[in-house]
């Protein structure tokens, strides 16, 4: 039944169970380690090092707020060293010129990936905004996941996806920032290496 299905709408699906149901989905494999083929052959058995050099990439909205991700990449840079992650770099913005709302972020995303590969950084976060609203009734709503990307291999080797959602008069970036906060929680860092 699943290859039937489109992978884009596979995602929303799996975002809409997880927002109604205020779960979190960790990419971990069924031993409890890392998944990805380099996790999966114990490269990463110790955890992520968080004296790699690191950077955080552009984030894809696919929510219907604008303007929302650089926001997101500055609140997950401030989030990062309490996780271990201590000189993490934030992309450089550039300039994207196109119609497509859907093609400025996939491209904003190449570009910080180039960028990445060519200044010598070791492991990415990236991330996506599935949901960023104020329901009917004036609560904040939040979904999003958080991907650690090898830049050299560009292989996933860690993902979680999470939504969140406050109460009425709660800021919609307070949620987020807890959210985040949240997801982060998952990411095991090791920060001897």
């Amino acid at each position: 039944m699943f290859n039937k299905i489109r992978p884009g709408l596979l995602t929303l699906i799996f975002t809409t169970a997880l927002a109604l149901t205020g779960c979190q989905y960790s990419g971990f494999n069924d031993s409890g380690g890392l998944g990805g083929t380099a996790a999966s052959s114990g490269l990463y058995l110790e955890g992520l090092p968080g004296t790699a050099n690191w950077a955080v990439l552009p984030f894809v909205n696919h929510s219907k707020a604008s303007n929302v991700t650089t926001q997101v990449e500055r609140i997950l840079m401030v989030n990062l060293p309490s996780q271990g992650i201590e000189e993490a770099r934030l992309y450089p913005e550039s300039e994207v010129t196109t119609a497509s709302k859907s093609l400025a972020s996939a491209h904003r995303y190449q570009n910080g990936k180039q960028w990445a590969l060519q200044n010598d950084i070791s492991f990415a976060i990236a991330g996506e905004i599935f949901e960023w609203y104020y329901d009917d009734t004036g609560r904040p709503k939040v979904a999003m996941g958080l991907t650690v990307i090898d830049i050299r291999s560009g292989e996933v080797i860690w993902d979680t996806n999470g939504a969140s959602e406050g109460q009425q008069g709660d800021d919609v970036y307070d949620i987020s920032r807890s959210l985040i906060s949240d997801l982060l929680q998952s990411l095991p860092i090791n920060r001897r290496i």
